[in-house]
């Protein structure tokens, strides 16, 4: 299954692809395998240990200068995989919050749906009252992350300076 979900230009996944295994090699954390997810600009990856780690390393690699991406725009992390299904998605989000975010943090639900017909609130809705803490929209402690796929959807819960973007990262 994958962990790491990556953005990039339309019609350049292939070139997005061998550079992921590139910048894998070079920050030490083996790109195991890559899949096409058949929606423009987006492929999805499994690195060879933590998701965060590497998107946090990545982010070092480009800040120092070291290496600039040309084709991987983003590259969002995830904890886990299941399968698309309102109530397998509902019931691992309500527990990766639990484990995640402490009573005192504040979070937010970002949704990001591809090819399904579910609405966006009848996802967040049902997760949220399950969920004890203060809901904060801007500028939450942790972001609880959903990826929602056809046949699989990621979630993860992390802090918003662990998803790397090559437009926010600030060279020095």
């Amino acid at each position: 299954m994958f962990n790491l979900v990556v953005s990039t230009g339309r019609r350049k996944e292939g070139l997005c692809v061998e550079e992921l295994k590139y910048v894998g090699d070079l920050v030490g954390m083996p790109i195991v395998n890559t899949w096409f997810t058949g929606f423009d600009g987006l492929v999805t990856a499994k690195v060879d240990g933590d998701p965060i780690e590497f998107c946090h390393r990545l982010r070092d690699l480009v800040t120092r200068q070291e290496y600039v991406p040309r084709f991987i725009l983003k590259v969002v992390p995830i904890m886990c995989v299941v399968n698309t299904d309102l109530e397998e998605i509902k019931a691992k989000a309500v527990e990766l919050a639990h484990t995640y975010i402490a009573e005192n943090e504040t979070y937010r639900i970002d949704v990001r749906k591809r090819g399904v017909q579910y609405h966006r609130m009848d996802i967040i809705d049902p997760i949220a009252k399950q969920i004890k803490r203060k809901v904060k929209l801007e500028n939450p402690d942790k972001i609880l992350h959903i990826e929602i796929f056809p046949s699989r959807t990621g979630l993860a819960v992390f802090k918003e300076d662990d998803v790397f973007s090559l437009l926010r990262v600030t060279l020095t």
